[in-house]
């Protein structure tokens, strides 16, 4: 399935977060929350590749949620101070939120432990999680993680369907859901944030996962993983404004 540009060409509501919060300019959120609230959760409607619910019995289902920022300057690999350039991103970082520079190979982990509100500075812990330790070049990208591999749900709704020769067939899937449910954390702050969530089969035998397990894929037992959505990640806007409602 070829990759679809959904979000309509004018959405007034994008101006309710600047884009010192890393909203982008014109673009409309997939889904749109008030600051602080836990409610609704979010939930994507799935379907396998004939187009029908997908069948979820099983299944693990994580999220992760992050704003993207850059560098605003070089970085060595003793650093434990640093700034984001034109301080997008900063808004949103909150302590113990987990830093990750984008490179393909061996990223490094960065773990918030402050914050400096005059001088717009984030003081971190380098090589977290045992992640190797690297100097960056000014402008290099990064994520700022809310939540990172975070457990979600699943949920399949069934109902009895009426044939066209008037017999019923009971309980079956009409809808396939994933669901993440907030947290207070996860709204704390303003802004725009980008949503993934990823969906497991974990192998039947977790000893002798099957050949198919990808070699760079770090947990044991792991059948397959796909990720939704499969182009591109949802764009989640936790706005302050009055006239911003949850939807």
């Amino acid at each position: 399935m070829g990759c679809v540009n959904t979000s309509p060409p004018d959405c007034p509501l994008v101006s309710q977060c600047p884009d010192k919060l890393g909203c982008p300019p014109g673009v409309c959120p997939d889904f749109q929350i008030k600051r602080h609230d836990t409610r609704p959760s979010f939930k994507y409607n799935i379907v396998n590749d004939d187009g029908d619910p997908m069948d979820l019995t099983g299944l693990v289902v994580e999220a992760s949620m992050w704003a993207n920022a850059k560098l605003k300057s070089a970085i060595d690999s003793v650093t434990t101070t640093i700034q984001f350039a034109d301080n997008i991103g900063f808004e949103q970082v909150l302590v113990d939120d987990i830093i990750v520079m984008d490179r393909v190979r061996d990223p490094e982990y960065m773990k918030i432990t402050a914050f400096d509100e005059i001088n717009y500075t984030i003081t971190v812990e380098r090589g977290y999680n045992s992640t190797p330790v690297s100097s960056w070049k000014k402008g290099a990208k990064l994520k700022i993680f809310r939540f990172k591999d975070a457990a979600a749900a699943t949920e399949m709704v069934t109902d009895d369907v009426l044939q066209v020769d008037g017999t019923t067939l009971c309980d079956q899937l009409i809808e396939s859901y994933l669901v993440y449910e907030w947290t207070a954390n996860d709204t704390c702050v303003p802004g725009c944030f980008w949503l993934e969530f990823k969906l497991i089969q974990m192998a039947t035998d977790p000893v002798d996962p099957p050949s198919v397990t990808p070699v760079c894929w770090s947990g044991l037992g792991v059948e397959w993983v796909r990720r939704y959505p499969q182009c591109g990640e949802f764009l989640i806007a936790i706005c302050d404004s009055p006239t911003a409602e949850a939807n």
